[in-house]
């Protein structure tokens, strides 16, 4: 008899059960339609500029950056790339139309990482963010990207959102 109460009330939820169901269930919903919307709540409400789409065409990085970048890329990148970053031996050139269409349909911040993450060549990791940011500042420059009032960030979110594009 014991064991039939027992297994009985486990068979029929209680008036507690069914209210945690139903919450959870409600709270799934409210996730649900949150994500389906693109509402994030790690994204500050004052980043609408860093929503916007952008290009390499747009002044997304200062002349001043430009020239820290030269001045890195100098001490970094021409052993491999040769001076202006026209290629050298061991590293294919940074500069022209077919680096361009090559990276073109991709984002600043996968130029942005490739460096970060590759580069230099014999000690890879290195450089710092903001270091990586003014190169990839005085690479845009040497292709002709115009620059603009503010530096280039090193914020992936931003980066990643900036189009490289063979043509304006």
């Amino acid at each position: 008899m014991r064991v039939e109460l027992i297994s009985a009330r486990f068979q029929t939820p209680s008036l507690w059960t069914r209210y945690v169901a139903i919450a959870v269930m409600c709270w799934g919903a409210v996730v649900t339609g949150a994500i389906a919307s693109g509402a994030s709540a790690s994204q500050p409400p004052d980043s609408a500029s860093a929503q916007k789409a952008s290009s390499i065409w747009s002044g997304i990085y200062s002349a001043e950056q430009a020239k820290r970048g030269e001045a890195s890329a100098a001490k970094n990148c021409t052993k491999c790339h040769n001076p202006g970053l026209e290629g050298g031996q061991d590293g294919p050139s940074l500069v022209g139309p077919e680096v361009m269409g090559a990276w073109s349909g991709q984002s600043v911040g996968n130029l942005f990482d490739r460096i970060k993450s590759t580069m230099p060549a014999d000690a890879p990791l290195t450089l710092g963010a903001a270091e990586v940011a003014d190169i990839v500042a005085y690479v845009l420059s040497l292709n002709k990207c115009p620059a603009g009032d503010k530096d280039l960030t090193p914020d992936m979110t931003v980066l990643n959102r900036i189009q490289i594009s063979a043509r304006p």
